[in-house]
Order: structure tokens, then C-alpha cells, then sequence
């Protein structure tokens, strides 16, 4: 069956996919989780077993859902990043920046993405599909030098992740998160004296929502955007 990736409207099928996607984020943050049943998410969920069927068929399902769900809640952080058709550098630092960030700043999230079994290729693929559209621009703009933009996306995206994963881990520092910046933007042509300036400019970490995550909070958000 098609999963129900965000519910249309804010009505009770909305809340109740929501509902199962809390309990699921519940379950899955507990310390030492092991296997857990769909009766499980429903009784944390408060709705009854046969209700779950009308949005997957499995946890797996639920869990892609979930990914999904967190794909685009990140996503909707870069909303202030600058245009990376007006500064590609910049974007590009902000963005890295917020990305590895979450690791440090929100580490609840960090166990969310790489401790609770979350299907990790749903989230690399959105950031590199956003990767590639601003590398492509960039090149354009004669600012990245790559001839193959789609390979460039997909090797930072996986360095992304790494250093995100080091990052979570305390295997690196949160000093570390401008240096890998740097070497990212080394990998993409940009010359050294650009990527110190560029990287030596403070930006605000912008907090990600508190978890749960929940759709209808999230298109609430954004129809309260200007």
C-alpha cells in the first residue's frame, strides 16, 4: 500500500497519523530499544490496533513514513540560508553548518538519525537532490568547479553524514564543524583565501522543532510563515 506521508488537512486522520508517528519517535528515543510491535506504537499512540492498517502495513512502513516526516522538517530549517543563486559560497557554508550542527546542538536528534534504525538513505537523498541544485548554480555562477555536480553532491552529502555521525559520537570536536566546512568547499574548486573568509562569518544555529514531530505542527508553521 502507499504510505500516508503527510496528512491532507488538519482533520482527525491528520491527528491520528500523527499520533502513531509520536508514539513511533517515543519508542524509538528509549534508551536501550529493542524490537517493539505495532501494538506497541498503537497502545503508546492511544488508537486501536486495526486503525494503524490505514496507514502502513508494517512498522518498516511507519518508519519510512517517520523519515520522510523528518526529511522535511530539516528541510524547512534553510528557509533564512541566502540564495544560492545570489551567493553559492554562502549558501553553501550555511547550510553545511546547520546540517552538522543538529548533531551538536540537538542531540536528540543526532539519536534519532543514527541510533534508532531510521532508514538514513530517505534523508541523504533529499540532501543531496538540494545539494546538486545548489552546486549546479554555483558552477554556473563560476564559483564551484565540478564537471560531474551530481557526483559532487553525492560525495559531500556522504561526508555530511560522516562527520554528522563523528559529530553525534564525540569522536569530533564541535570545533571541528567549520574545518569540514572548509574542506567541503576545498572539494568544490573554491580557492583557499575564499573558503577562509567565507568560513570565518558566525551564523546562528537555527534549533530545530522539539521532537515529537508532528505534520500538522509543521503545516501549521508554515501557514503561519509570511
Amino acid at each position: 500500500m502507499a504510505i500516508v506521508s503527510c496528512p491532507a488537512g488538519m482533520g482527525k486522520r491528520g491527528r491520528t497519523l500523527d499520533a502513531l508517528l509520536a508514539a513511533l519517535q517515543s519508542l524509538l528515543l528509549e534508551p536501550g530499544a529493542g524490537a517493539f510491535s505495532i501494538g506497541d506504537v498503537c497502545e503508546r499512540a492511544g488508537v486501536a490496533q486495526g486503525t494503524f492498517y490505514n496507514y502502513a502495513d508494517s512498522i518498516d512502513e511507519l518508519v519510512e513514513a517517520l523519515a520522510a516526516l523528518l526529511s522535511v522538517s530539516l528541510a524547512a530549517l534553510g528557509g533564512s540560508a541566502p540564495s544560492a543563486k545570489a551567493d553559492p559560497i554562502a549558501a553553501f557554508v550555511f547550510k553545511t553548518r546547520q546540517t552538522l550542527g543538529i548533531s551538536v546542538h540537538a542531540p536528540e536528534y543526532g539519536r534519532l538519525i543514527f541510533d534508532s534504525g531510521l532508514p538514513v538513505d530517505r534523508l541523504l537523498a533529499h540532501l543531496r537532490k538540494d545539494l546538486e541544485a545548489d552546486i549546479r548554480l554555483g558552477v554556473a555562477a563560476g564559483v564551484f568547479k565540478t564537471s560531474n555536480p551530481a557526483l559532487s553532491a553525492s560525495m559531500i552529502a556522504g561526508c555530511m553524514l560522516g562527520v554528522g555521525l563523528d559529530l553525534h559520537r564525540k569522536v569530533l570536536p564541535r570545533s571541528a564543524i567549520g574545518a569540514a566546512t572548509a574542506e567541503m568547499l576545498v572539494m568544490l574548486g573554491v580557492a583557499r583565501s575564499l573558503v577562509q573568509r567565507a568560513t570565518a562569518i558566525r551564523i546562528r544555529f537555527e534549533a530545530p522543532p522539539a521532537l515529537p514531530l508532528r505534520w500538522l505542527a509543521l503545516i501549521s508553521s508554515e501557514s503561519a510563515s509570511p
